[in-house]
């Protein structure tokens, strides 16, 4: 399948490394002019600006000026908003602990960052894709489905993103605004950095243990190609779905 964003202008926040480092650099094989949104720049990052149309954007893009900032800067350079991407999101600070021993502040944080950062980003991007129609995929997690009590308010704010994709694919497909959720499971990212054994045969263990059917984490570039056909023409017809993407982890029906 021969996928052609040519013409489409791409934002994609939380873009400096990982998943959407990986978007980044999917999205512009495949044609799109990219607003890589980031709180600082890096070496990957220049490196893809320099042989790709990759525009980075320092900013926060989960407070509410930082979000309108980024969606701005696309629109002034390019005159239009095709694809927007949220991919912001953090861990639990205080994973493990359990659910007693989270603060106010420290469910305020999650919910921020992991929530309101994508919240504050498609209010920001609504208004300028709505001419022309466009697509939203919004990184969640197959945490939204499968609680971990370790993780709760992790798990907790990731359902709420795939909850609030779908009210919004109800909202504004009179636009032409598609709107889905991408969830993936463990994916060997710096997340893992430390925690992944250097031998290939322990790693599948390690991955078999976890419960993942294909003995392996996924490759930050496989979500990043589930993220480039959602947004493209060949998924016309998909909207307000949930996309888990987890090697066979999640076992259940849903």
């Amino acid at each position: 399948m021969n996928i052609s964003l040519n013409g489409k202008i791409a934002v994609v926040t939380g873009a400096s490394r990982g998943i959407g480092l990986a978007t980044v650099k999917a999205l512009a094989d495949s044609g799109a002019k990219v607003i890589a949104s980031a709180r600082q720049e890096t070496e990957e990052l220049r490196e893809l600006a320099a042989t790709r149309e990759v525009f980075t954007v320092i900013a926060n893009a989960a407070t509410k000026e930082g979000a309108e900032h980024v969606m701005l800067e696309a629109v002034n350079r390019f005159g239009r908003l095709d694809i927007l991407i949220n991919n912001i999101g953090a861990t639990d600070n205080h994973a493990g602990q359990g659910f007693l021993q989270l603060s106010d502040a420290d469910w305020t944080e999650t919910m921020d960052i992991n929530l309101m950062s994508v919240v504050r980003s498609t209010r920001a991007a609504l208004p300028h894709m709505s001419a022309q129609g466009g697509a939203i995929v919004n990184i969640s997690s197959m945490n939204a489905i499968m609680p971990n009590p370790s993780i709760i308010a992790y798990s907790s704010a990731k359902a709420a993103v795939t909850n609030l994709s779908k009210n919004l694919a109800g909202e504004f497909a009179a636009k032409g605004i598609r709107v889905n959720t991408v969830a993936p499971g463990p994916t060997r990212t710096e997340m893992w950095a430390g925690r992944i054994p250097d031998n290939e045969e322990e790693f599948k263990e390690m991955a078999l243990n976890f419960g993942i059917s294909l003995g392996r984490f996924a490759e930050s570039h496989e979500i990043a190609d589930l993220v480039v056909f959602l947004v493209s023409d060949h998924a016309s017809i998909i909207t307000g779905v949930d996309y888990i993407i987890d090697g066979g982890l999640v076992k259940t029906i849903h």
